[in-house]
């Protein structure tokens, strides 16, 4: 079972290490990441808004792209102003 756990981690370790920042700014923030981790993607979105006080809203996501075995894709957020 030991064999399967180090497997299962080596994998969520790729899913994790392709993701980069491709730009961001106080307007927004574009990540290419794995299409397997959008809710990790949203956080990452949300953390770097919320520096400015602001949301982030998904405005554009890429069409999958293959590297290797992993999909790929570049997700666009803007940050808003929070209502209130």
């Amino acid at each position: 079972m030991d064999k399967y756990k180090r497997l299962a981690v080596l994998a969520a370790f790729m899913i994790l290490a392709g993701c980069a920042v491709v730009s961001k700014d106080e307007t927004g923030i574009s990540i290419r990441h794995s299409s397997e981790n959008d809710l990790l993607i949203q956080q990452r979105a949300d953390r770097h808004c919320a520096f400015f006080g602001k949301t982030a809203v998904k405005v554009q996501e890429g069409s999958r792209e293959s590297t290797y075995f992993v999909g790929t894709r570049v997700s666009t957020f803007k940050c808003v102003k929070e209502n209130g």
